[in-house]
């Protein structure tokens, strides 16, 4: 039970350790508020300047429904359906929303609504304020002329350049009669009249008021001029342009555009309806046109070939005398009646078929073929409806492309396959209505030979005859197609039916302000955050007790607070500082460190992981602080390699402890100085640099002068080297009674405790502590020593408020 209360306690005590260490996590960040609240001023004033360089956005939209040619009774393409032209076609939504969104037709709709040449007046007012008064010069302005443009600019270069040039410029309004050029970075300023023609680097041109510049209060208003290319404009509006389906499988398509201005927006997605339903139409006009002309051209051939015909019936009734054949004739004819009336359809089937192989042959590679104008057969006619189809699709996409256009080439590969399909189905129904015609007449001729006795004209006149019935059936087939086709011609649907024109929202969708505003605030809030710990990251020096404490087990005498002032310091009598506190604290912490020692003259001996940490300023200061608690004490300065004491202490003197161990002739009374202004507190410097420090360190004199010094010193500070830099303090530990170990914080780096941490577990020094130098207090949390209680020359003016802590 007594193991259970145990590790209950260890769980209550890893508890408390971690919520101490959030605790300090967080005082860590907190403590530099100041910078969190620069930082916000910061991005918030980035975030204002930002919004009020950046133009509100609105979104219109508008919906069409995309025709299906068949799926509509009532319109008045239906004629089409007729010749075939239709049969099969199915409008692609895919294809036509890549049409709708073709840099062909959105460049089409860019230059019928100008929308390359731009008016803008009045600037921002923070680019005002940051131009006229700081001199910037960012020349931003807010509010761009688009329903109500005050200037109008004809221009004397070809379209051709014109869509190719980029340029901005502005015009200063003088007066009603004239105005100032000026170009974008103002190296010419010239007046001109309006209608006076301006050279520019681009070309020439004229300006010319569009409104009533007086009555419209234009007058002394800089007007900013921007002409864009084509081709920038085209990418950026296509890039903008987003076109979807409402639903899947669904022909109703939603159309919408971000633009900064909602007029323009508008009149963008009406005229890029409009500019599609043309072509549409166009393509469709042409298309029956091309057939309109066809059915003409055979029905001129049809009519001669009839005429002849006819001509040859009469001259054989002439030669004959025949006045009519069928009274002659009598019942001899009724038998074979039938057999020849299918022939009469046979032999018109085979003509019909021969006039769409001649055209199939020899139409042009982009025309379209009319279908089912008398073709019987259906593979035959889907194939050509199919064929008409992909092509009108290929004429719609050579509007806004050109023949390398990926899905133009595989249209021509499409029509290929078909055309030879066509062309194999002609063939192979030519053939079928051979065999069938051959067949046709083996049964005429069983009937003829029953009319062996008719006269040869008869015989004859029955062959022109039928002749004359083959091609009157084909002539009136193709008038009446003709009919309808002129019918058809003027009255072609648009492709796209508008449900909603185009509306643009009331309010702009961007720039978002309260994203803005969080985004900054995040920012504000990040930037010291990822600063702080950047900051903490790399920097790997000791900084306070806290550090030490969570990697070494060592005890801890004190923690020495920065000092304020770079000048030497020395522990006054009547000092109440901080730091004479701190050294005061640690005195009394050696007192318990030092109980068990029974010997008369304690020794203290002071060393540190390297140099620069602080081992003299310890040394000078703890000794004068045990002199004035009236211990007799005595520093000894075996740091024989670099000596710092007497700078310290202020004492001058050149014998010392290296003459001592040299000269035997010199005792312990010659060597010792008395520290000036300190009573009870004598020296024994280092001496002169002797070139074997290790091997003086070594000798039975040092020893001889330790016990010498115990006999008069209630305690003994002595002052060593640098323990990782050199070997001599390690040859010291038999003489001494207690260490302590000096770490500097901002100094020592935390990879150097793991150093410390072996020399304690090997115990390299016996009775060893630590001390922590030059702790900044101000940045640990406001916790120091005196607790409020210093001198009053201690109590210096509080920093300003906006001053940083670093």
């Amino acid at each position: 039970m007594e193991f259970d209360n145990n590790v209950i306690l260890q769980n209550e005590e890893n508890t408390l350790s971690n919520n101490l260490d959030i605790k300090a996590i967080i005082g860590k960040y907190l403590r530099y508020w100041k910078w969190y609240i620069l930082s916000l001023l910061i991005s918030m004033t980035v975030v204002l300047y930002q919004l009020n360089f950046i133009r509100p956005l609105f979104r219109a939209t508008a919906t069409i429904k995309i025709k299906n040619n068949r799926s509509d009774d009532n319109s008045t393409l239906s004629v089409f359906e007729d010749l075939g032209v239709l049969n099969g076609s199915n409008n692609n939504i895919g294809d036509e929303i890549e049409i709708l969104k073709s840099k062909g037709l959105v460049s089409e709709v860019i230059k019928s609504l100008n929308l390359n040449v731009r008016f803008y007046i009045n600037k921002n007012k923070l680019s005002s304020f940051l131009d006229d008064n700081l001199g910037f010069n960012t020349e931003f302005y807010e509010n761009e002329s688009f329903n109500n443009k005050p200037l109008k600019i004809n221009f004397f270069l070809n379209d051709s350049v014109l869509y190719k040039t980029n340029s901005t410029f502005f015009i200063y309004i003088n007066s009603t009669e004239n105005f100032t050029f000026i170009n974008f970075d103002k190296s010419v300023e010239k007046k001109y009249s309006f209608g006076q023609k301006i050279s520019a680097n681009f070309g020439e041109f004229i300006v010319i008021p569009n409104i009533d510049l007086k009555e419209n209060n234009l007058i002394g208003t800089k007007v900013l001029v921007t002409i864009s290319s084509i081709k920038n404009l085209t990418n950026s509006y296509a890039n903008r342009l987003i076109i979807e389906p409402k639903s899947d499988f669904s022909s109703v398509l939603s159309l919408r555009i971000d633009d900064s201005m909602k007029q323009r927006a508008e009149d963008f997605l009406n005229e890029l309806i409009r500019i599609y339903n043309a072509r549409a139409i166009s393509l469709k006009d042409d298309f029956s046109k091309n057939t309109s002309d066809f059915v003409t051209r055979r029905l001129e051939i049809i009519s001669k070939e009839l005429s002849d015909v006819d001509l040859t019936a009469e001259s054989l009734k002439t030669k004959y005398g025949i006045s009519d054949v069928a009274s002659e004739t009598g019942l001899n004819m009724q038998s074979g009646q039938n057999i020849e009336n299918q022939i009469v359809e046979a032999n018109t089937q085979l003509q019909q078929i021969e006039y769409i192989k001649d055209f199939v042959s020899s139409k042009d590679e982009n025309d379209l073929i009319p279908v089912d104008v008398g073709v019987a057969d259906n593979n035959v006619s889907t194939s050509m409806a199919q064929y008409n189809a992909l092509m009108m699709d290929k004429k719609r996409l050579l509007k806004s492309s050109t023949e390398k256009n990926p899905i133009v080439s595989n249209i021509n590969e499409q029509l290929k396959t078909l055309k030879d399909n066509i062309n194999q189905g002609l063939n192979n129904l030519e053939s079928s209505q051979k065999i069938n015609l051959e067949a046709l007449n083996k049964q005429d001729l069983r009937i003829n030979s029953r009319l062996y006795s008719a006269p040869k004209q008869e015989r004859q006149y029955r062959d022109i005859q039928r002749q004359q019935q083959i091609k009157e059936a084909l002539y009136l087939y193709l008038l009446q197609k003709r009919e309808e086709t002129a019918i058809t011609l003027g009255v072609a649907d648009p492709n796209a039916k508008i449900i909603d024109s185009a509306e643009s929202s009331i309010f702009p969708i961007s720039p978002k302000k309260k994203v803005y505003y969080l985004a900054g605030l995040m920012i504000g809030l990040l930037i010291p955050v990822v600063i702080i710990y950047l900051k903490d990251l790399l920097d790997t020096k000791i900084k306070n007790r806290e550090d030490v404490e969570s990697r070494l087990n060592i005890p801890i005498l004190g923690d020495i607070p920065k000092l304020d002032t770079k000048k030497q310091f020395l522990l006054g009598k009547e000092d109440h500082s901080s730091v004479a506190e701190a050294f005061r604290i640690l005195r009394t912490n050696l007192s318990f460190l030092l109980t068990h020692s029974e010997k008369t003259g304690k020794t203290i001996f002071v060393t540190s992981t390297i140099a620069h940490e602080g081992k003299s300023f310890i040394v000078s200061n703890l000794a004068a602080s045990l002199s004035h608690a009236g211990k007799k004490t005595l520093i000894i300065g075996l740091d024989i390699r670099a000596p710092k004491l007497k700078h310290y202490l202020g004492i001058k003197g050149d014998i010392g402890v290296t003459n001592y161990i040299i000269n035997n002739n010199l005792s312990i009374n010659d060597i010792i100085l008395s520290v000036p202004k300190v009573d009870n507190l004598d020296l024994i410097s280092s001496g002169d640099l002797a070139p074997n420090p290790a091997e003086l360190l070594m000798s039975l004199r040092l020893k001889q002068l330790f016990e010498e010094a115990k006999e008069k010193y209630q305690y003994i500070i002595v002052d060593t080297a640098a323990i990782s830099m050199v070997t001599d303090t390690l040859l010291l530990p038999d003489y001494s009674d207690a260490w302590i170990y000096v770490i500097r914080a901002n100094v020592l780096d935390k990879k150097r405790l793991n150093y410390i941490k072996n020399i304690h577990r090997e115990r390299r020094l016996t009775n060893m502590a630590l001390v922590i130098n030059d702790v900044d207090f101000k940045k640990n949390y406001g916790y120091g020593y005196g607790y409020g209680y210093g001198s009053v020359h201690e109590k210096s003016k509080p920093k300003p408020w906006w001053k940083i802590t670093f």
